[in-house]
């Protein structure tokens, strides 16, 4: 590879995803090529990771294998090339040259776009949110910071250790939503203001505070060498908040780190803090990062109850499901700690449970089950963890399932389940609601209002989506013409099969392919 004709100075290797990983972070590579199969990470996973951490890495999969397993997660998570093995040199150039022009001229975009941010004052918080969330995350270093920082923050050479604390509004967002007239942007305005107020000092910044970019974390606050008492800074904060709207919020706290490369890795301990923290003590607001050996390693699994739960929802017996949904709230109570993770682990189990017993007792697909079960995490109007709010929760998916279960094992069930099978094996052929009544031996009317009652969706729509759905596969798997793919779903007209595709997708099938072939 003549390296240097396209201006790359350093090449590395590693063996295999994991010592991958560790490469990409420390050196922040434009352009990875990688295998499929290698020990350790798989190229799947490591696409995967590259996409959610380094998004602007240009990848170029190089492989033996031609399987869907394989292109699928290339094309899902932005691959450059996909070159089959065995290949020629000229090749590996002419996908490096693509990959190459395609980063310099999104890096040149990306400046030109920065560039005129910076110039414009009124969008001067989004640039500092923006940068400040790449600073955090790894994705821009101190030295590209320091003149910014400098500029907004006085800070000199001497400044140099830094602490993050990441401040979580999920257990009071929508309250405090509503308290802004549901003006999301004013709400995180306002409370930012608070923190910075704090922050400012009287003769030195604290540090900064500002909306973090990264999806489930709300505001994040970098504090630097002049915050000697961060533990007294957040609680000022509190204090701040509850004199101006009556509410207190949680801190993940990080360790102190040197500014120039320890950012990122206090921002991550400050980030697991908030997921480790004991959601049982709401009265403890500031969150340090715990090591490995100082984490409950408790699993307070739902495997205990899985059958007790199983046989009372089926018994259809309201009392025995509250009776046992009882014992396992007293279970909860006597435990120490309970964790943001451990209590999504726990939700997990308890839905995978659920569709395991649809399975078990044949009628996955036979309902609507979006609506059937389901948690938000349980808070009472405080917006504290709650127990009991958690209780009404488990109680209220049981006995949607046992209500579900009965339903479904009447004679209606039935054949509302040999309706769909039927369409299932048939919806490239013309299906008529008369066809089915046909059929099946009863009226259109009884069917569209059994199927309705059944499923909580009109059998027309259940079709309709079904054909779309099959649309969407062949569009991403295959060359065929949109006149072959409407035929193969059930259409005999392309253009009617357009008009519904997009009335279903919001884009033309055109238009959905061609959003496929550019990522």
């Amino acid at each position: 590879m003549p390296w240097e004709e396209y201006g790359i100075e350093s090449v590395f290797e590693a063996m295999n995803g994991k010592e991958a990983v560790h490469l990409i972070m420390a050196e922040r590579p434009a352009i990875i090529f990688t295998d499929m199969r290698m020990p350790l990470m798989d190229g799947v996973q490591l696409l995967e990771w590259i996409h959610q951490h380094f998004p602007g890495t240009k990848v170029i999969i190089i492989s033996g294998y031609q399987d869907y397993k394989y292109l699928q997660p290339a094309i899902v998570y932005g691959g450059t090339d996909y070159l089959l093995k065995p290949m020629n040199g000229k090749k590996i150039v002419e996908a490096t040259e693509r990959a190459v022009r395609k980063w310099q001229q999104e890096k040149e975009e990306s400046d030109r776009s920065l560039h005129r941010n910076i110039q414009i004052n009124e969008l001067q918080p989004i640039y500092l949110d923006r940068i400040f969330t790449d600073f955090v995350t790894g994705h821009r270093r101190y030295e590209e910071l320091y003149r910014t920082l400098n500029d907004h923050f006085k800070l000199t050479s001497g400044t140099t250790r830094c602490q993050v604390s990441v401040l979580s509004l999920e257990h009071l967002e929508q309250r405090l939503i509503t308290r802004f007239n549901g003006d999301a942007s004013l709400m995180y305005y306002a409370i930012i203001n608070i923190c910075n107020d704090v922050l400012s000092g009287e003769k030195d910044s604290h540090g900064y505070a500002f909306r973090c970019g990264i999806e489930g974390i709300n505001i994040v606050i970098l504090c630097w060498d002049h915050a000697k008492d961060i533990e007294g800074i957040l609680q000022s904060i509190n204090k701040s908040m509850m004199e101006t709207y009556q509410i207190q919020v949680h801190f993940g706290l990080g360790e102190v780190y040197p500014i120039s490369e320890g950012v990122p890795r206090s921002f991550e301990q400050a980030n697991k803090a908030i997921k480790q923290r004991n959601l049982l003590c709401s009265e403890k607001r500031i969150h340090k990062h715990r090591k490995p050996d100082q984490v409950s390693e408790e699993n307070y699994s739902f495997l205990r109850f899985f059958e007790p739960f199983k046989f009372a929802a089926l018994s259809g017996q309201r009392d025995r499901v509250i009776e046992w949904v009882d014992k396992w709230a007293d279970h909860m109570e006597q435990q120490p700690y309970l964790s943001r993770i451990q209590f999504e682990k726990w939700q997990r189990e308890f839905e995978s449970a659920l569709l395991n017993w649809k399975v078990e007792f044949g009628w996955d697909g036979c309902s609507n089950s979006a609506e059937t079960f389901g948690f938000d995490l349980p808070l009472d109007p405080n917006g504290n963890f709650s127990l009991s709010v958690w209780k009404e929760q488990v109680a209220a998916n049981l006995l949607a399932f046992s209500r579900e279960y009965a339903s479904v094992h009447t004679l209606d069930g039935q054949l509302v389940r040999n309706i769909k099978r039927y369409i299932d094996q048939n919806f490239h052929k013309e299906i008529t609601l008369q066809h089915i009544a046909d059929r099946f031996f009863i009226s259109r009317e009884n069917i569209s209002r059994k199927f309705k009652q059944i499923t909580n969706e009109n059998l027309t729509d259940y079709l309709t989506r079904l054909r779309i759905d099959k649309a969407k596969t062949l569009l991403a798997d295959s060359g065929m013409r949109l006149t072959q793919i409407a035929d193969l779903v059930g259409y005999q007209d392309e253009k009617y099969f357009s008009r519904v595709f997009k009335k279903i997708t919001g884009q033309t099938p055109r238009e959905f392919r061609k959003q496929l072939d550019s990522k």
